[in-house]
């Protein structure tokens, strides 16, 4: 075999050679294309919807800011089992603006009744209330002076009370509220009623 066949078949065999690797990394690539595709196909649908998660909650967080109020003059939390009541008190009826909140407070209910028959006017005043705790004076926006000269005090109260106390704001003429020792905590008295005629000036 002279030198010339031999650099022939050498050349022959080396392109053999090299077309076989082409065709070998080409159909590698081909084969590795549609799952680079897929994956990144894949990472793109979690992006998308972690975007669409934030946003709705993005949506619900301006919800509920929407929802929330600020109160200027604030209220102690309501106790388990217990509800939120308020009743009118002028700043005599009410101890003079030193109930505050956390205050332990008596409330006496007063009436005005007349006998027609003697042509008298009665004035009865009634514990309805012993013990109960006082969560804030004043309205939701009044700023701190305000609050001090209140005209409506909010209750602590169980369910009962609260439904006997909205039925004497309407059958009563008003309330007094006792301050109370935060050391008092003793209570028996409610229901105890005192009763007096009232003197009209030109009866004197």
């Amino acid at each position: 075999m002279n030198t010339k066949k031999i650099w022939l078949i050498s050349l022959v065999l080396g392109l053999a050679v090299a077309g076989f690797v082409y065709i070998s990394i080409f159909a590698k690539n081909n084969q590795t294309t549609p799952a680079n595709a897929t994956a990144s196909q894949e990472t793109q649908e979690e992006k998308d919807k972690k975007a669409e998660e934030e946003v709705e909650k993005a949506k619900q967080a301006e919800k509920e800011k929407a929802l929330q109020r600020e109160f200027t003059n604030p209220i102690v939390d309501v106790d388990k089992g217990k509800r939120a009541i308020s009743i009118k008190v002028d700043l005599e009826m009410g101890v003079s603006g030193y109930v505050a909140p956390n205050s332990m407070v008596d409330v006496v209910a007063y009436e005005t009744t007349k006998d027609e028959k003697k042509d008298k006017k009665f004035l009865s005043a009634v514990l309805v209330l012993e013990n109960v705790k006082v969560l804030t004076s004043g309205k939701s926006a009044d700023p701190k002076e305000s609050a001090l000269n209140y005209e409506t005090v909010t209750l602590e109260v169980t369910p009962e009370q609260g439904v006997m106390l909205s039925l004497a704001s309407k059958d009563k003429n008003g309330f007094y509220l006792m301050l109370r020792n935060t050391e008092d905590t003793k209570t028996g008295k409610t229901g105890l009623k005192q009763t007096r005629e009232i003197i009209k000036e030109d009866d004197k």
